[in-house]
């Protein structure tokens, strides 16, 4: 099927297909007032806003099938949206055209007690799923992101959880996907490519396709369901914190690297004060008040089991790794002060309550990356070096920090057994001042081919063009961008899905 060839302008265009697009989801659900527009031209990044042309909300795979042939048939941009919780400006649409707000797909499908799964549309969220599967003693894994996001569109975008060190990123706990490619045709993988598999691991058959989608932004196709792992949850849990000097970063990565070795805790993550006292508060002014009582660098173990003998074992085995390292234990007053103000044997899921960093400013401009735990010290130093030089209002020679804490921070956690490590940096310049905003694009344009240089790698390359992770990193992976290219070209030879992503420009993506 090719694309329409008849000379519209763009207001004649989008006319018709909003009646079309009326056809497939009834009147109610399609919008193209400006005022609704603009609410899906911006998030919480400083990627430059954009408004769509259409807002469209089907409610099924089938009505999502009809959207894309209508849009494929008329050339049309199609942008995936799901809860709007994006910070990198993935579904910013660039190129105008249609968002496909997927909110009204809000369903748990199933809920596989005997194979600790669960089926899910792009709108149910992690608080909500989280609710159904504590009721059968399962969980889902706590996102580096607020309760409010989707799970599917987390879990698909390689979304790093505080359990990572143990189960790995969002893409390891996928068991099947429905995708709607860009011409309307269905797909099916893993456990999903046949009726009769069950919610069992299963990969391919033969080459696994799968991985082609994942954080792949919507540049592929659209996935509708998903089917995911769930986890047991412990019926008994405890925290251990830790803390180490302000400068010990070194100390920091040996820590958590050896804490993931030993495969002794459910989450361990690095918090500095000022995360975590905005995890563990309401509000700013709490985190405040908070964060002069905490360490600079705050290690939080936690822990549990199926009975209280085999936690023990594992406060055991984490007192263990903390005498080998020379760690030291962070004051039992700061354990007593964080249970007064959280219900601390839920603190990972409270802390994501709320989307906690944007409270500083309304914008967060993150860097995340994976590398070798052993560059982390390195790696934050250089961060440090660079905020100070972009974001800088006090005198360093004056001031204990020299530059003030709320702009500057960052988490480390180990992955995989610490066979690397996850570091993300960030700064909190304010998207309603000009000033801020040129501070942060300054800092972008130093940031971004530094971690590249330096061997970071980006494995969700956010940004458009010119703009954002992957116009740095994706030309520099020589044949691996140039086969991405070709299967961008395969699949959407009109370069209608989120057009500009992935570092690859419209001549790049072959229109």
């Amino acid at each position: 099927m090719a694309v329409r060839e008849v000379d519209l302008t763009a207001k004649e265009l989008y006319e018709e297909v909003y009646e079309e697009l009326k056809k497939v989801v009834g009147e109610e659900w399609v919008e193209n007032d400006p005022m609704i527009l603009i609410g899906y031209s911006r998030d919480q990044s400083l990627e430059t806003a954009h408004n769509p042309n259409l807002v469209v909300l089907p409610e099924s795979t089938e009505q999502v099938s009809k959207i894309l042939k209508v849009a494929w048939k008329y050339g049309a941009p199609v942008v995936a949206w799901s809860t709007g919780g994006n910070t990198g400006g993935g579904c910013i649409p660039q190129r105008g055209g249609i968002i496909c707000d997927m909110r009204r797909m809000d369903a748990i499908l199933d809920l596989d007690v005997e194979n600790m799964s669960v089926r899910i549309q792009p709108g149910a969220t992690f608080g909500k799923v989280y609710v159904d599967a504590e009721k059968v003693g399962l969980r889902n894994v706590v996102p580096s992101a607020p309760a409010s996001v989707s799970m599917l569109s987390n879990y698909l975008d390689k979304g790093v959880f505080q359990v990572s060190n143990k189960y790995g990123v969002g893409t390891d706990s996928i068991l099947g996907m429905v995708l709607v490619l860009p011409d309307g045709e269905v797909i099916r993988t893993g456990c999903m490519s046949q009726d009769n598999y069950g919610s069992i691991c299963v990969e391919g058959p033969g080459p696994d396709i799968s991985g082609i989608f994942h954080a792949s932004m919507g540049t592929m196709g659209i996935c509708t369901e998903m089917v995911a792992q769930l986890y047991p949850l412990p019926e008994h849990e405890d925290l251990i914190p830790a803390k180490f000097d302000e400068d010990d970063l070194e100390g920091v990565a040996n820590f958590l690297q050896q804490m993931a070795r030993e495969d002794c805790s459910i989450e361990t993550i690095l918090f500095q004060d000022t995360y975590l006292g905005m995890g563990i508060t309401m509000n700013h002014e709490g985190a405040e008040i908070i964060r002069p009582q905490l360490p600079r660098h705050n290690a939080i173990m936690y822990i549990g089991g199926e009975t209280e003998e085999e936690m023990e074992l594992r406060r055991a085995q984490c007192m263990g790794v903390i005498e080998r390292t020379g760690t030291e234990l962070a004051p039992e007053a700061m354990l007593e002060l964080m249970k007064s103000l959280v219900p601390w044997e839920r603190v990972f899921k409270i802390i994501q309550v709320t989307p906690r960093v944007e409270r500083m400013t309304g914008c967060f401009e993150l860097f995340w990356f994976n590398i070798p735990m052993e560059q982390a010290p390195d790696m934050t130093r250089q961060f440090e070096k660079l905020t100070r030089k972009h974001f800088a209002d006090t005198d360093p020679e004056k001031s204990d920090r020299p530059y003030p804490y709320e702009l500057a921070t960052f988490y480390l956690q180990a992955l995989e057994f610490g066979r690397s490590g996850m570091l993300e940096m960030d700064a909190y310049p304010n998207q309603g001042e000009p000033e801020g905003v040129k501070r942060g694009l300054a800092m972008a344009r130093d940031a971004i081919p530094f971690i590249c240089e330096s061997g970071g790698q980006f494995d969700r390359p956010y940004g458009g063009e010119r703009s954002g992770f992957g116009w740095v990193q994706s030309p520099m992976l020589g044949t691996y961008f140039e086969l991405l290219k070709g299967i961008k070209r395969e699949l959407d030879p009109y370069n209608i899905m989120n057009p500009g992503r992935l570092g690859m420009t419209a001549d790049q993506a072959g229109v």
